[in-house]
């Protein structure tokens, strides 16, 4: 009887000092880890866009530069009637200046941006194989739209023309999506300066300051609050993109047909000459064109520069350069596009490129 007694005593006192059995334990599914997607020093993340199958990627905050690679803090800027320098650029054409050996391609504010560099090439020294020796790639058009058409969507990006008054609707009379330093004046390309100065180098005054004589807003915002620099203006970019002459789009003024090359407007009401159609082959509206098909050169987006001839059967292979340079005014824009240089042509001033990366 005794031992009976004993052997329930002891279940009970086991069965008390059980612990009591998590969430966990019973088969409760934990909360998910938060992955924080990160990118290489001086790029960007960029959230994708399912038009154009693109996931999150990294983009250059700025215009590539070329540094020593004994300080890759600090893009070069060469003096005043070096050969290494034009106009505000980096030359990379220049003798003994290609970005290679003890130099090394970067993303900084500081820097000139690199130029007379062509988009392919028989050696190695192109934006292509630069991006490529970095473990990156040179940016694609369905990148480069995945950007335009996020950053299109920004209130902060819609502001007048000389960079203030910013936050409007998108498309807004009177406001312009931020195209960049396009007015030549200065007339060269630009550093870069800190993001709370986005009109920074562009005011006749010297301050730095959106409002100010000639001041123009060099920075556009991402969804997620990155910020771009040049991404319009400044100087062209480099996209990895080409298209037979015949296939591009054609365009009329005043009803009749252009012929030749020419720059027109996405829609009427900036230019005579408008866009009739988004070309064949693989091009389509989606492909260079902002989301509102009634946004021109008033909306600050930019235009298209192409060829034009009835029944052209010319199949060179013209590559993108998009955004724009630091004279072509009301030209430029995030969504701007020539499609005029082949990718091997190098002795031209200002088209510089940008690198995509993965995320980390």
């Amino acid at each position: 009887m005794f031992s009976k007694l004993f052997l329930i005593f002891s279940l009970l006192f086991a069965v008390k000092n059980t612990p009591t059995p998590t969430p966990h334990q019973i088969g409760a599914i934990p909360s998910p880890t938060v992955i924080q997607k990160t990118c290489p020093v001086g790029f960007v993340l960029v959230p994708g866009n399912s038009l154009y199958k693109t996931t999150d990627f990294c983009i250059m905050k700025y215009d590539a530069k070329c540094a020593d690679k004994s300080d890759l803090t600090k893009g070069l800027e060469p003096s005043v009637g070096s050969k290494c320098t034009n106009e505000g650029t980096y030359k990379n054409n220049g003798p003994g200046c290609a970005c290679t050996g003890a130099r090394q391609i970067v993303s900084t504010a500081s820097g000139f941006p690199l130029t007379f560099i062509p988009e392919t090439s028989a050696d190695q020294t192109n934006a292509k194989s630069y991006c490529e020796q970095q473990g990156w790639h040179l940016i694609t058009n369905d990148e480069w739209m995945t950007i335009a058409r996020n950053v299109e969507t920004v209130t902060n990006n819609w502001c007048d023309k000389n960079g203030i008054n910013c936050g409007a609707t998108p498309g807004a009379e009177g406001k312009v999506l931020a195209n960049g330093h396009y007015d030549s004046n200065p007339n060269k390309a630009l550093v870069a300066g800190n993001d709370d100065l986005p009109c920074f180098a562009t005011t006749a005054d010297g301050s730095n300051l959106c409002g100010h004589p000639s001041s123009q807003k060099r920075t556009l915002a991402l969804t997620n609050g990155n910020i771009l620099w040049d991404f319009a203006g400044n100087v062209w970019q480099w996209v990895d993109f080409t298209v037979a002459r015949r296939d591009q789009p054609k365009s009329k003024s005043n009803g009749v047909l252009d012929h030749g090359w020419l720059k027109s407007d996405f829609a009427p009401g900036s230019l005579t000459s408008v866009i009739t159609d988004n070309g064949t082959d693989n091009l389509k509206y989606d492909v260079f064109r902002p989301s509102n098909p009634n946004w021109n050169a008033n909306n600050g987006v930019g235009r298209i520069y192409h060829y034009v001839s009835p029944n052209d059967t010319d199949t060179t292979l013209y590559t993108f350069i998009r955004g724009g340079n630091w004279r072509h005014g009301a030209d430029d824009g995030a969504f701007t596009v020539h499609m005029s240089p082949i990718p091997t042509k190098q002795n031209i001033d200002d088209v510089g490129f940008r690198c995509v990366a993965n995320t980390l």
